[in-house]
């Protein structure tokens, strides 16, 4: 049974069980009296006539008193029993019961037993009236038995109205969860990862089931795609410097005479190890990055003295002669992950050096500009034309792939965009072919 079916079940189930012992009640205290008493009505009733009796100019207000209320019959009679007004009992004359005020009597009249309560009235001087009240003692017009009769006539409709209602209750509350059941048996079955359940309405509770699920569903598409993504340019990076490590290895096995030639080659499978490693820490960064599989706490600190830090700490080979230039204002805070803000700023200056011009010089400039921390790297070399400039971002894409060993791994700065998106900031772009390029990281 389903748990939409079970629900319904259970409130119709419950509803008739509450009908039943409702009406149960209702007709215990109808029969037994305990809230319902004809003699009771009967005193009320012309108690309450009483005192809503007027006579005024010589003239009875008649629309005040009421002749016939919840099976009590009132009528007025003279001193000699003749009735002025009102409504009576056939069988009953007032000669068969002698006026008595304020005196409940009764009499039993072909096997029917009445109730009779009189009250004496004066209209004018020493005229007088009496007021008679009869109700039948076994009269079941009083208030138990409305409500047994509006009860027998109200049950059904309220258990019809309850099992439809918690019907269309359960079918609302569970018809996003079969939703979030086919989209995600959809995603399984086929490999369309884009699908998401996005519920416009329903429960609040199923509304951020729905947002929950369309979450994860956003995780596992960007992890598939990351997977994929690291497997493809792993294989596909990696191949080169394999080869070379392979092809250096048969050389040095079938060729290598002298240690000279021995370490020539060691150096060279040196050299394409550290390339492997730098590439697959890149790709291992970048990824992690994109994939969000990792926590990376942001604190406030002094920017200024990590990026002074991160520029001692890069070191570029002196033999191309270009001249590093800071201008670093103090003071300058932010909420930064200290290891990756130094991997973007160490990114950045090894991007400038390596597509620097010889003897020519990096300025990089820190400062605060409308609250938010600027850095600036700027370099004087190739500079990169119009319709590459969106192709930076990519990775393994280089602009000039023919500076030999000077050329990366086309990794650093998709990791610069990632830190910094990371850090809720931006990167942007200034350059000119042959004039050289100015990065500007903003957080």
């Amino acid at each position: 049974m389903s748990a939409k079916l079970k629900l319904t079940v259970w409130i119709a189930a419950m509803m008739l069980l509450l009908s039943v012992i409702t009406l149960a009640f209702v007709i215990w205290v109808d029969e037994t009296g305990l809230v319902d008493d004809p003699a009771e009505r009967l005193v009320k009733t012309v108690l309450d006539n009483e005192k809503n009796f007027e006579y005024e100019r010589g003239a009875i207000d008649w629309d005040e008193v009421d002749f016939f209320t919840r099976g009590v019959y009132c009528a007025f009679y003279d001193e000699s029993g003749t009735l002025l007004r009102g409504l009576t009992v056939d069988e009953l004359k007032p000669a068969d019961v002698p006026f008595s005020e304020h005196d409940l009597q009764s009499i039993v009249v072909d096997e029917d037993e009445f109730f009779i309560y009189d009250a004496h009235l004066e209209i004018s001087g020493n005229t007088m009236i009496w007021l008679r009240g009869i109700v039948p003692a076994n009269d079941d017009s009083g208030a138990a038995h409305t409500v047994t009769i509006m009860t027998l006539m109200l049950l059904p409709f309220l258990l019809i109205i309850s099992i439809g209602g918690g019907w269309l209750i359960a079918k609302g509350v569970f018809a996003p969860i079969e939703k979030i059941t086919r989209t995600a048996n959809s995603i399984s079955d086929g490999d369309d990862l884009t699908l998401r359940i996005a519920l416009k309405k329903g429960p609040s509770e199923m509304m951020a089931l729905s947002d929950t699920f369309d979450g994860m569903f956003d995780r596992l598409e960007r992890s598939f795609k990351a997977e994929k993504q690291f497997t493809s340019d792993a294989s596909h990076e990696l191949r080169t410097p394999i080869t070379v490590i392979r092809a250096s290895c048969d050389r040095a096995l079938r060729k290598d005479l002298t240690r000279e030639d021995f370490m020539k080659t060691i150096g060279v499978i040196d050299e394409q190890a550290n390339h492997m490693s730098s590439l697959v820490n890149h790709l291992l960064a970048l990824t992690r990055l994109q994939q969000g599989t990792e926590r990376y706490a942001l604190a406030e600190g002094d920017l200024s003295e990590l990026v002074r830090e991160a520029c001692v700490d890069y070191m570029p080979e002196q033999k191309r002669g270009i001249t590093l230039v800071t201008d670093i204002s103090d003071g300058v805070t932010a909420k930064f992950n200290t290891p990756l803000m130094a991997s973007l700023v160490q990114n950045l200056l090894q991007n400038a050096y390596r597509y620097g011009r010889a003897s020519g010089h990096i300025w990089l400039s820190l400062k605060t500009v409308d609250g938010k921390a600027v850095l600036s790297v700027r370099d004087d070399g190739i500079g990169i034309a119009p319709e590459d400039q969106d192709k930076i971002w990519l990775r393994f894409w280089q602009a000039d792939l023919s500076r030999g060993e000077n050329v990366g791994n086309g990794l650093g700065l998709s990791l610069v965009k990632e830190i910094a998106e990371l850090h809720s900031g931006s990167v942007s772009l200034d350059s000119a072919l042959g004039k050289g390029s100015t990065f500007t990281v903003t957080i």
